[in-house]
């Protein structure tokens, strides 16, 4: 498995320590946690982003279009076809 250097304040260093006595486990443990933790929070922050960011393009294309059924547009295609 890849190490890892990382330069903590002495402050931080104790925190994490303490941390990492409370969970019972090691700092190395504790930080991989975490960073997992970080990573998969990242992730879903970046995923509603997107949604928001659908929902905005659908919402500018209902004002410059005016309403739209899908559901009906769905049966309509698949009625002809």
């Amino acid at each position: 498995m890849p190490k890892v250097n990382v330069s903590l304040s002495e402050e931080i260093l104790q925190e994490l320590d303490k941390a990492a006595s409370e969970s019972k486990t090691s700092r190395s443990a504790f930080l991989a946690a975490a960073v997992q933790h970080y990573l998969k929070e990242r992730d879903e922050e970046l995923k509603l982003e997107k949604r928001k960011q659908a929902a905005a393009a659908m919402d500018s294309f209902r004002k410059k279009f005016g309403g739209w059924d899908g559901t009906a547009e769905v049966l309509k295609w698949r009625d002809r076809h």
